[in-house]
């Protein structure tokens, strides 16, 4: 059977000043995916040697949720991310960590190839164009969040699945302050364009669905 892999994985981890501070935070922001996305996974996210997070699934449109939200939490430290698509040779457990085949080595494969080119994001496994139509999306996303301040990174983290002047009242501001905040940070386009990366990978899911109960 074939599944999609996301491995995370923090760039030059052990150059951090506060390492153990940044992998508390991952770790945290790790078991509230699990809480929050269970089900949408084949095994829980985990993180395998502290620095490094893997997720296996048949439903790959939620990875953009675990991208998004390990990103935005671990901010300004910069991640890696390497999508995989193929067989698991393994028998199945539910611990990631003790499962292997195409599906992981094309995610390791796509993971070292996004850090040796200083991308947010490669992919492996999957066909053209759509594999560097989902880079190109989520590396230009990479590429503005990387560039957030941290009243921006505040002022987005609060305002996701929330409206402006709820996000202005828990800060203490005024609605218009909010709303140029998250036009400076171009809060509306990498909606658009994480929507347009769920999309994609919807699609492709739905693609490998079809293809596994066909054979």
């Amino acid at each position: 059977m074939s599944y999609f892999v996301l491995i995370g994985d923090l760039v030059a981890s052990r150059e951090l000043d506060n390492r153990a501070e940044v992998q508390t935070r991952f770790q945290d922001a790790v078991s509230e995916l699990n809480r929050s996305l269970r089900g949408r996974w084949a095994t829980p996210l985990k993180l395998t040697a502290g620095d490094e997070v893997q997720a296996l699934t048949q439903i790959p449109a939620v990875f953009i949720s675990i991208i998004t939200h390990v990103s935005e939490t671990l901010a300004p430290v910069q991640i890696s991310w390497g999508i995989g698509f193929g067989q698991l040779a393994t028998a199945f457990e539910d611990d990631v960590a003790k499962l292997d085949g195409p599906c992981f080595h094309r995610a390791r494969e796509a993971v070292e190839a996004a850090k040796k080119s200083s991308r947010a994001l490669q992919v492996a496994g999957i066909e053209e164009p759509d594999a560097t139509s989902l880079s190109a999306l989520m590396n230009l996303i990479g590429s503005i969040r990387s560039a957030w301040t941290e009243r921006q990174l505040e002022v987005v983290r609060k305002s996701r699945g929330r409206v402006q002047k709820d996000v202005a009242r828990s800060l203490g501001v005024d609605p218009s302050t909010v709303s140029r905040t998250l036009a400076l940070a171009h809060y509306r386009p990498v909606l658009e364009g994480e929507d347009a990366a769920r999309g994609l990978l919807t699609k492709l899911g739905n693609r490998a669905v079809h293809a596994s109960s066909s054979q």
